[in-house]
């Protein structure tokens, strides 16, 4: 008798220390955003599931997308994280579903139910300007003066072929204004290969005007660069980048957990600290030298249009940019 009691209560001890237990095994998360952000979000989730092992893929978009492709229908990652919109849509059917516990603190996600991507931070496009080159009354105030003969040589932005966000800044003037207006803003331009380069080199004196994230400008801002950021007057797409679930990885139960950890406040105010990020968030704070969202003025952006369309507009553009 006595033996039967001691199994039955090791028995429950057993069940109560396996219940207690932290989730453990893998996670591997393809990142797009910068190595510094996702090393910050991964230590932070560390923090809560040290027994987690994560391995870290930093890569461009288009890069991850192809090795999503390449690897269908047995990926190798768990996580895509910090991608745009308009990639989640067009490829809507490699990701899974799952509503996150905050779901209704983030106003930016897949708007379908349950949600497949959830925003992470808002690239809003804007100017950049040098304000040693250009006195306020020559800044540019909308995208339409992107064209004026002013500026010709004068404005900095990455090839639309090569950087997702440069083929947003071209999708909204396009939608605004038409071909024709790209074949006007195409001679005005100096284009180059990376987007990371633009605020840089407005930084440095070396262009007047530059197309580019506003978390750019603020990070520029806040090392001291002479310059000032300006929302195009039209309004600015309300776009985004996000994060989801990659469809028969190999560990879905850690992906889920990622997933409800990356979407909490805390995740998002380390994408503000890290990175000078506009959050999806309302109830975490703009990058410092930028205004709040409500001061912002945006005009919706059709992510599914963006992605449906974009080959043949971004061929069609790279052909007048040679």
């Amino acid at each position: 008798m006595y033996y039967r009691v001691l199994v039955v209560v090791l028995s429950v001890l057993f069940l109560a220390m396996g219940a207690l237990a932290l989730p453990s095994g893998k996670l591997v998360i393809w990142s797009a955003t910068s190595a510094t952000l996702t090393r910050a979000l991964v230590d932070a989730f560390k923090a809560k599931y040290p027994d987690i092992d994560v391995e870290i893929i930093t890569a461009g978009s288009g890069e991850l997308l192809a090795r999503l492709r390449a690897e269908w229908p047995r990926p190798s990652g768990d996580i895509l994280l910090g991608i745009a919109q308009e990639a989640f849509e067009g490829y809507y059917d490699y990701f899974l579903a799952h509503k996150v516990p905050e779901d209704d603190k983030i106003p930016f996600k897949d708007p379908r139910t349950p949600p497949k991507y959830y925003g992470m931070s808002m690239p809003i496009q804007a100017f950049i300007v040098n304000t040693e080159l250009l006195k306020p009354w020559e800044y540019p105030r909308c995208w339409k003066d992107l064209i004026l003969p002013m500026y010709k040589g004068k404005i900095i932005m990455a090839n639309p072929a090569t950087s997702g966000s440069a083929y947003s800044q071209i999708f909204q003037m396009y939608e605004l204004y038409g071909f024709e207006f790209l074949k006007l803003l195409a001679p005005n331009v100096t284009f180059v290969a990376s987007s990371k380069i633009v605020p840089e080199a407005v930084a440095r004196g070396e262009y007047a005007v530059g197309v580019t994230g506003d978390y750019n400008v603020a990070r520029k801002m806040a090392e001291g660069a002479p310059v000032t950021v300006i929302y195009p007057c039209e309004g600015t797409g309300a776009r985004f980048d996000a994060t989801g679930i990659i469809k028969n990885g190999p560990n879905p139960d850690n992906a889920k957990l990622f997933m409800d950890w990356v979407t909490t406040k805390e995740a998002y105010e380390i994408v503000v600290k890290v990175r000078f990020r506009r959050t999806v968030r309302p109830d975490v704070m703009a990058p410092k030298g930028l205004p709040p969202l409500d001061d912002v003025p945006l005009i919706p952006y059709d992510a599914v249009k963006a992605a449906e369309i974009r080959d043949e507009l971004t061929t069609k553009f790279v052909e007048l940019i040679g």
